[in-house]
């Protein structure tokens, strides 16, 4: 046989079989990196404030903008107009003192890819003065674009306990917690803060930002391979503020330690919602220990659950 007629027939039966060539893309992995575990409000040299970037495929969520968070995405190859996601857990400072940089610097150099905050009652207000405050320095940024402000290509979803959307693939929910249980009644707007689970074809992941013991919670989180959950140490953190700031009234710090106890999780409490989640690793950020704490904690974790234990550091992948 002709030595082209062999080609073409090897050619036809590779076509037939499937080019490897032509073969399905990999499936999208989905990953959690903790940009800062610092716990706030107290800026520390080890530790950034809290934020955490979801990647799934194409898609970017960062889940919590404390401060520093757009130098944290830089280091982690991220650029700001890559983003596509914002979640707010809740707006205490510690979560949103990066906002600001975030939104500014995408105002300076931002590309035409759109983002979505999404966040609990009061997002929409804080956004909103953030822009207002961008505006006394925005006239030489607004000479070098074509049109649009600061807001352009910006959307504000406000959400509640219970709330479904999705980012692409990445379906999420969030479920109101027990962070603010030691507030007073009345409040209007009232204060909410929000857990959010990310599921995907593949993995799930619980975040639980901010919380105390919270059956809604142990709930939200059934079956996740992955928890990543905030811890407080009571009687350290109590005591740490007693000796960095000494001479307070007894009242102040049997409230602060109040709700360090009921809207905070313990190591023993975070491994105790490890167990419940039934999940296969949890991964702890918002950390305020100091580095000869941390065994202590790991052993605190691990008496409540038989799982992997990780004390994360910032710019850590899972």
């Amino acid at each position: 046989m002709h030595r082209f007629s062999q080609t073409l027939i090897a050619l036809s039966a590779c076509a037939a079989l499937g080019s490897p060539a032509a073969a399905a893309p990999a499936p999208a992995t989905l990953t959690f990196t903790t940009l800062g575990t610092n716990s706030g409000p107290i800026p520390r040299k080890d530790r950034s404030e809290p934020a955490n970037l979801l990647r799934y495929g194409d898609q970017l969520i960062l889940a919590d903008v404390g401060d520093g968070a757009a130098e944290q995405l830089a280091k982690a190859g991220v650029g700001i107009d890559q983003v596509q996601t914002i979640l707010i857990s809740h707006l205490h400072f510690d979560h949103t003192g990066g906002l600001f940089a975030f939104l500014s610097l995408r105002y300076q150099t931002s590309g035409p890819t759109p983002v979505t905050i999404y966040g609990p009652p009061g997002t929409g207000e804080t956004v909103t003065r953030l822009f207002a405050a961008m505006e006394p320095g925005g006239h030489a940024i607004q000479t070098m674009r074509m049109s649009g402000g600061p807001d352009t290509g910006v959307k504000v979803v406000e959400i509640q306990d219970g709330a479904t959307f999705n980012a692409g693939d990445v379906k999420i929910k969030a479920t109101e917690n027990s962070h603010y249980v030691t507030l007073k009644p009345g409040a209007d707007p009232r204060p909410v803060s929000l857990s959010f689970r990310f599921d995907t074809p593949g993995p799930s992941i619980l975040y639980t930002g901010d919380t105390g013991p919270s059956p809604q919670v142990e709930q939200a989180c059934k079956g996740v391979d992955l928890l990543v959950s905030e811890m407080m140490d009571p009687a350290l953190a109590i005591a740490r503020i007693k000796i960095n700031r000494p001479g307070g009234p007894p009242a102040i710090y049997d409230l602060v330690e109040d709700h360090f106890r009921r809207e905070h999780l313990s190591p023993a409490e975070v491994g105790k919602l490890a167990t419940a989640c039934g999940a296969k690793t949890v991964v702890v950020t918002h950390n305020s220990l100091e580095r000869d704490e941390l065994e202590g904690a790991r052993k605190g974790i691990a008496a409540q659950f038989k799982g992997k234990v990780v004390l994360a550091e910032d710019l850590q992948t899972f």
